[in-house]
């Protein structure tokens, strides 16, 4: 309760030597402290699913209401700071709040259950006196995050401001280090704090909400597990089934709010996409307009189709959708002619599924053949990438190591003239849409603008007044269209 003072010579009128100190300080404004004075009844339980009937709680609740004393005894202090019972293993708290699920449980996520310890000389829990304090993750439970008194974040007694209260463990010291992945030059910007209606419980609404990312908008503190990765394959090692199987979430991301392929809000996310869609596939809207993110690099691309909502681009419910990536399903009559999928990984053409994480995932992580941090958190590749995507549309293809994650690249230097072009700098993303076409096939999207090095755009020649690719059977079509001031004038693509 922080450092009382009792002089020597008895209790006396000079209050400099009885004044608490800390958070056992408290004042009288207690809008940052767990509310007292209030009617603790059933009808509290329809504000707050998490909250257990009274019926149950076996804490003193004076004429039905929640005080001070509920939860400290005065007169003993057999568990420090005077409490009626431990804070060890969330003991107290759970005593009236146990968040719960359809899909998760407090009782079965790593916040309760890890017991994992910093190393020596570190200190996530620096608040928390050694009287009291925890050894490991499990131990502290609640008090990894919550603070009753002088709570840095009010709502929700947070014990420090948003994503800092997470670094203060996901920084390597007792768990994956979330903070360095982050920094890195590209990254989801939890740093950028969002307006004051941001809402981390499940009463926020995917479809009305400020565009923002922290956290917990793709995390449940109170669900979430540790589990094997969202991979559909690991390319270091293709026959390593260390994996969950797309597009089902795996435990880091269960009890979370999203919006399916159809635009509706789901209260509980089933499929990683789903979290996705929170902001890059909102119906009638997209936090990222134009395919991507602000960053460092400051240039914009135009594509052919003019859609930029990235649900519109794999939802096959979407009539002017013509070809996508196997993201929500996988139609045959859509991805049945990818003669460049590689025969040494677990997909197939006409039934696997694959993850957003798939592509877009740390450097670091078994996406990318590594064995570091895994989820989209940053990476060193421009749009959060896990492996060299070139998006600078008029260099060399050697760093298109994504496209050739899946892709032979030695098919694709053979058939299909795709050879001229990977020689000839002309790269992936000039002519292929990585997440969908609305205009044609095997996710053709021409780039009609990019400011990448100096204006470019590719467009139509001859009766074409738009850059145009005539499907003329499988395997083989033509293309008509100017690029890099070479005309296509019915190139054909045997």
């Amino acid at each position: 309760m922080g450092d009382l003072v009792n002089p020597g010579t008895g209790v006396t009128n000079d209050l400099s030597t009885t004044f608490l100190t800390g958070r056992a300080l408290i004042g009288s404004d207690l809008s940052n402290d767990h509310p007292v004075a209030i009617v603790y009844d059933p009808n509290l339980l329809v504000t707050d699913p998490d909250l257990l009937s009274p019926d149950v709680v076996d804490l003193p609740l004076t004429n039905g209401e929640l005080h001070c004393s509920s939860c400290h005894d005065p007169h003993k202090d057999t568990y420090p700071p005077f409490l009626r019972k431990p804070t060890l293993n969330g003991e107290l708290c759970i005593t009236c709040h146990i968040p719960t699920g359809a899909t998760w449980d407090w009782t079965t996520s790593s916040h309760a259950t890890s017991v994992a310890t910093p190393p020596l000389g570190t200190d996530p829990w620096p608040e928390r006196k050694a009287a009291w304090v925890g050894q490991n993750v499990s131990e502290n439970a609640c008090m990894n995050c919550h603070t009753p008194h002088n709570a840095a974040t009010p709502v929700r007694l947070i014990k420090d401001q948003e994503e800092q209260t997470c670094y203060l463990c996901h920084n390597g010291t007792v768990a994956q280090d979330i903070l360095a992945e982050e920094l890195k030059f590209s990254h989801h910007p939890v740093e950028v704090t969002p307006s004051l209606d941001h809402d981390s419980v499940r009463a926020e609404n995917p479809l009305t909400m400020q565009f923002h990312v922290e956290c917990e908008d793709c995390h449940n503190p109170h669900g979430s597990y540790s589990s094997p990765p969202m991979i559909s394959f690991n390319p270091a090692n293709p026959a390593d089934t260390n994996h969950t199987t797309a597009p089902f979430v795996n435990g880091s991301m269960v009890g979370v709010t999203g919006i399916d392929n159809g635009g509706a809000v789901k209260p509980e996310v089933d499929y990683e996409y789903e979290v996705c869609f929170k902001c890059h596939g909102v119906p009638g809207n997209s936090a990222c307009d134009n395919q991507r993110c602000s960053t460092a690099t400051g240039y914009s691309m135009t594509r052919q189709d003019g859609v930029y909502n990235l649900r519109d681009k794999v939802d096959p419910g979407n009539p002017a959708l013509v070809s996508y990536h196997p993201i929500t399903a996988n139609d045959p009559f859509n991805n049945g002619e990818v003669p460049s999928l590689r025969a040494d990984i677990p997909l197939d053409t006409t039934s696997s599924l694959i993850y957003c994480s798939d592509c877009h995932n740390s450097n670091v992580s078994p996406a990318a053949g590594g064995v570091g941090t895994a989820g989209s958190h940053g990476s060193t590749y421009e749009g959060i990438l896990a492996m060299p995507y070139d998006f600078d549309p008029q260099t060399a293809t050697s760093a298109n190591s994504l496209c050739y994650k899946c892709h032979n690249a030695a098919s694709l230097e053979v058939s299909f003239i795709h050879s001229k072009h990977v020689g000839s700098n002309t790269t992936c993303i000039n002519c292929h849409d990585p997440h969908g076409s609305a205009k044609f096939p095997h996710l053709l999207n021409f780039l009609t603008f990019a400011n990448v090095t100096g204006p470019m755009e590719i467009t139509g020649t001859g009766a074409f007044t738009e850059p145009t690719w005539i499907d003329n059977g499988q395997y083989s079509g033509t293309c008509h269209l100017v690029c890099h001031g070479k005309t296509h004038d019915a190139w054909s693509y045997p």
